[in-house]
């Protein structure tokens, strides 16, 4: 945590959305999810390769500039990008949504 600028847990534990015990189960080898894994690699920056398997550096990836396809608005971009940081169950939760708002012919 001090090696990437977190000098306290408390800060870690807000920048993950997560109580401050949390943070203490997982430094005492406790069981950690998937998802909270990526938000720590998130948070510090680290390697999700090098966090699980130690394969590569810590430093985490450098993200690609955003990419707009020929004819791609950017809102399908947009879509793409948060599609890839969000949970399973928002995922499922959005489609809902939308297809709500579309209603059964496909159109708003």
């Amino acid at each position: 945590m001090k090696l990437r600028g977190m000098a306290k847990q408390h800060a870690l534990a807000f920048a993950m959305g997560v109580n401050e015990s949390t943070i203490t189960r997982w430094k005492n080898n406790g069981p950690m999810s998937v998802d909270h894994v990526i938000r720590l690699c998130k948070a510090l920056d680290i390697s999700l390769d090098w966090f699980l398997n130690g394969v590569g550096g810590i430093d985490a990836p450098e993200p690609e500039p955003d990419k707009v396809g020929i004819g791609e608005s950017s809102l399908l971009s947009c879509m793409k990008r948060a599609e890839t940081a969000m949970t399973e169950q928002s995922r499922t939760l959005l489609v809902a949504f939308i297809e709500s708002v579309l209603g059964e012919t496909g159109t708003l």
